[in-house]
């Protein structure tokens, strides 16, 4: 076992017993654990510090002597490596489970390896690698200089050691890993057989002997290299002054610029082929060498590059590649990225004073998405869909108008797709480490736009912006037109003052527009939201949002300074039920639509009072429930899937039903000895609230009366004989008191009404097993409409607030392998011969707002269009002894198989043949909002409901305005064989 190895173990070892490898003792308890302050501090030291995060120089032998630096130290010791010493401050950290100052040296490649490997400590240290580069050296800044400290032979023999472990071993031939596996290959020193490195050590050991103070920038060049030397042996050269010199130098300058500057791929690929030693492969690499070459035009040059990453990404999956085949074609794949960033360039560049035709600029598009699915940026899925809608628009000799824009408009989901994939990967480290500090958050902003998307996203800009000229689509944000960069998820018009997400603990202001980094499942009530992270269009929060006509943007990275320069202004936000979005400072124009207040959404939250039975406290086997109890006894969530569980009662696992009779006999008691029941008390709590006129003094009374409801509903008496009936119903049901695991789900009869969806306000508590420990969650379901939450989002349209009241219901915990929700309608454009379906890994990813797959899916043919594939780093699975557990997600580029989706069309139709939903007022029948979950590729249904759209927001005369465009028959066919118009 090498030295390096020993030593980690050892180290392991120690800080598993709480003891560091200096002796001392390792952080073991809370007291002792530093604050993250402190942490950044120690590292800010270490930036400056001589010496880094080392404390010494030392000899690592591979039988675990560590030995003071001196020639050949292992020699009697089977040999070894020499290399820094961690500091105290340092180790300090890495107990934290930071993996800080990582020396690639001391990697285990085996502990990579597999379903069970250190993957996320991998991701972790590809962060750091990252922050070497962006932060000038990162707490190896002074280190570098260190000599001895790092000895980059040791660093980069490991590393390729650690990437041909990686190419050889199965768990990472998944089409699924491939982006992770090349931005190790990207981030890592893999590239030691690069002739040029060793040229350069070479030289600068020469230069260093004539030139004492080169030593420094020599230890450098032999420790830690990187672009940056090209600039520093210039700037030594440009002083010195002794001639023998001169040469040397134009020769390290030239072996450092070959081997870091830009350059063409077909010098690579010609140095990579000639040295493989698989004679395949190295026929391979020259011919797409010469293929390059022979490009007649950078258009031809840009499409072949495409091409070749196209092949060598499949290549790279090829079960029959050996992993040194797929590492040099790995590093074929990084020189093929930076030739597409290149040649863009100067395609780009040119176009800017002689505009190539829309076809040749469409053309560019396709090369450059080819090139990013090359890259794995972009899956295969994914590639196949854009390629798919740019060639339709190339095969059409004449385009409408109205389909160019709406083709572009697909394609700008491109640049959405590549950050969540490197998203999937990299969220949950670069999380972790922005603790340490907040250069992380640059990372996949860095990267996308060293990738050909950069030129991609350019490119589309100008020819979104023509689409939208010729239409007259384009957004607008604060005055001026804008192609791309805002992608609308729910119609609305609001005004508010334009706000950033607030510190933890403070609340947001019911009237702020707020541009936050992604929209969660908790949040409240606001006027209008700009997110970064756009979840998915069918999570509970979103349908709120969309019910109650709150206006909701994604925005680009790209936009976020301009909209930044106006936080604390008001402003209005009007989102088109056709996508158009215009975010703009408030004023006299806006005061004819939307008065001085902040718009109405004139939806009302109207359950019928006389429908509702509260005398009626038996307890309901879901599968004996009918639509008719929907309001009377239960709410529609029990009722609505009571009906379902008629129809399929194979797909409805077994449930038993609480009704609001329970709740009313529990709050029928004394709120306090000799005082009113807790209902009247409630009632004139309501009533003394609506009284305040200040906003505040409302606000702190309202919490506080909420606090009392909740902290009163969870200790007091449970109604007489309510246990006892429960104990034996659930035997009756489940089979046992305790159940095999049971959702807890609130039930209210204040949901799903005309006027108002309430989609995932109120708590459910998940697989829960035990007898009291289901009581407690009753409990909990019980209390949760009296969250401040779910009251905001419901009070602002609710007469009678006292006279909410949740019944619950216990189903059958169903471990499902993806869950999802299935909408009766294309939610973008309303034609009801497509689906919107949105799924997730695991339980309720979907529904709570997680990176989702989402689909648009034709009734009848089966066509799917995909809007995004399901990029959550985690997934909710049910434990067996109760409760639930966040672990990684398996990250399939596809969850929903085509037999999956049939079985989805199949159920929409047979859904509405069935009449399962009520017709509405206006005697429409309804969009079905259906929640399944697949076993096994096996279909369960957890619940159906109409969906509830604010149709103020998708009547309302401004934003029927914006969209008149898109409905206009006689818009011109697009020339594209003409330059877009500018």
């Amino acid at each position: 076992m090498p030295s390096s190895r020993v030593t980690t173990l050892i180290a392991a070892a120690f800080l598993l017993f709480g003891v560091a490898v200096t002796g001392k003792p390792a952080v073991a308890d809370d007291a002792s654990r530093p604050t993250t302050e402190q942490m950044r501090d120690w590292i800010e030291a270490m930036k400056t510090a001589p010496r880094g995060p080392f404390e010494r120089i030392r000899w690592f032998c591979e039988d675990g002597a560590v030995l003071p630096p001196k020639p050949y130290a292992c020699g009697d010791h089977g040999g070894g490596i020499q290399h820094g010493e961690w500091n105290e401050r340092t180790q300090t950290i890495r107990a934290q489970r930071y993996p800080l100052a990582t020396l690639l040296a001391e990697l285990e490649p085996a502990d990579y390896l597999g379903p069970s490997g250190q993957h996320q400590e991998l991701r972790q240290i590809l962060i750091e690698r990252f922050l070497v580069r962006a932060d000038d050296g990162w707490v190896f800044r002074r280190a570098r200089y260190y000599r001895g400290a790092i000895q980059i032979e040791d660093e980069e023999r490991q590393a390729r050691a650690l990437m041909l472990a990686l190419a050889g071993d199965p768990w990472w031939h998944d089409p699924d890993r491939f982006l992770l596996l090349r931005e190790a290959t990207r981030l890592l020193p893999v590239d030691g057989d690069h002739p040029a490195a060793s040229q350069a050590r070479d030289l600068a050991i020469e230069i260093a002997e004539a030139a004492p103070d080169f030593q420094d920038l020599r230890i450098k060049l032999h420790g830690m290299p990187d672009a940056g030397d090209i600039q520093r042996v210039t700037e030594f050269a440009r002083q010195n002054d002794d001639p023998t010199l001169e040469l040397p130098l134009q020769k390290l300058g030239r072996a450092l610029e070959a081997l870091y500057a830009p350059q063409a791929a077909v010098d690579r690929l010609r140095a990579l082929g000639g040295r493989s030693p698989d004679a395949e492969l190295r026929r391979s690499l020259l011919q797409a060498a010469d293929r390059l070459e022979q490009s007649q035009t950078l258009t031809d040059r840009l499409t072949t590059t495409g091409q070749l990453a196209h092949q060598v990404h499949q290549r790279i999956e090829a079960p029959t590649s050996s992993p040194e085949q797929k590492l040099r074609l790995l590093q074929a794949s990084l020189a093929l990225e930076q030739e597409a960033f290149a040649v863009a360039s100067h395609l780009f560049e040119r176009n800017q004073t002689d505009p190539a035709s829309r076809h040749e600029q469409l053309t560019w598009l396709r090369a450059l998405g080819e090139s990013l699915y090359g890259t794995g940026l972009l899956s295969g899925r994914q590639w196949q869909q854009l390629s798919g809608a740019i060639d339709g628009l190339l095969d059409d000799p004449s385009v409408p108008a109205s389909r160019y824009a709406t083709e572009l408009a697909y394609l700008a989901r491109t640049p959405g797709w590549a950050q969540r994939a490197l998203g999937f990967h990299f969220d949950l480290a670069i999380d972790r480490w922005a603790d340490l500090t907040s250069q992380v958050r640059h990372f996949i902003p860095d990267r996308l736009r060293d990738s050909p998307l950069l030129f991609y996203s350019r490119l589309l800009d100008g020819l979104r912006n023509d689409a939208g000229r010729m239409t007259d689509t384009r957004h607008r944000l604060f005055g001026k037109p804008l192609a791309t960069g805002l992608r609308p998820l729910n119609p609305g018009l609001s005004r508010g003052v334009l706000r950033t997400a607030p510190a933890d603990g403070e609340p947001l202001d019911p009237e702020g527009i707020y541009l936050l980094p992604e929209t969660t499942a908790s949040l409240p009530p606001v006027a209008g939201i700009l997110t970064r992270g756009a979840g998915n269009s069918l999570s509970h929060v979103q349908l709120l949002a969309r019910n109650l006509g709150i206006p909701n943007v994604v925005v680009d990275e790209a936009l976020l300074d301009r909209i930044e320069e106006h936080v604390g202004e008001w402003v209005v936000l009007a989102v088109s039920p056709g996508g158009r979005v215009e975010l703009s400072a408030d004023g006299p124009k806006w005061q004819e639509l939307l008065g001085r207040g902040k718009g109405e959404t004139g939806q009302r939250i109207e359950p019928d009072w006389n429908k509702l039975d509260l005398e009626d406290d038996s307890l309901r086997e879901l599968h004996g429930l009918r639509a008719d109890a929907s309001g009377r006894q239960v709410g529609p969530k029990a009722a609505n899937l009571g009906e379902l569980a008629h129809h399929y009662p194979e797909q409805v696992s077994a449930g038993l039903a609480i009704p609001f009779g329970v709740f009313r006999e529990l709050i029928d008691q004394p709120i306090r000895p000799s005082g009113p029941t807790a209902f009247e008390w409630l009632k004139q709590e309501y009533e003394r609230l609506g009284r305040i006129e200040d906003t505040q003094t409302r606000a702190a009374d309202t919490a506080e009366t909420l606090a009392r409801m909740r902290h009163w509903i969870a200790t007091a008496e449970l109604p007489s004989g309510f246990r006892e009936r429960l104990r034996e119903q659930l035997t009756e049901t489940f089979g046992s008191p305790d159940t095999a695991g049971v959702f807890v789900r609130s039930d209210t009869n204040v949901e799903d009404l005309p006027g108002f969806t309430g989609a995932g306000l109120n708590r459910t508590v998940a697989n829960v097993v035990g007898f009291e420990a289901i009581i407690e969650a009753i409990r909990e379901v019980w209390t949760s409409p009296f969250t401040q939450r779910a009251h905001a989002w419901r009070q602002a349209h609710m007469d009678a607030p006292q006279h909410v009241y949740p019944a619950v219901l216990l189903q059958a915990t169903v471990p499902v392998d993806k869950s999802g929700v299935l909408v009766t309608t294309d939610l973008d454009t309303g034609d009801r011969q497509w689906l919107s379906i949105a799924t997730s890994e695991g339980l309720g990813g979907a529904v709570d707002g997680q990176a989702a797959e989402e689909l648009r899916v034709h009734r009848e043919s089966g066509a799917v269009r995909l809007l995004s594939q399901a990029t959550a780093p985690t997934r909710l699975t049910a434990r067996p002894e109760g409760g639930v557990e966040r672990i990684a997600a398996e990250g399939p580029a596809t969850l929903l198989s085509t037999a999956n989706i049939d079985r989805l069309r199949h159920l929409a139709d047979d859904v509405e043949a069935r009449d399962l939903l009520a017709v509405d007022d206006a005697g429409e029948r309804p969009v079905a909002d259906i929640e399944f979950g697949f076993v096994d590729d096996r279909l369960a249904l957890f619940q159906i409901r109409p969906l509830v759209e604010n149709r103020w927001a998708r009547a309302n005369e401004h934003l029927i305005a914006l969209d008149r465009p898109l409905r206009d028959t006689d818009a011109p066919a697009v020339d594209l064989s003409r330059p877009p118009a500018r």
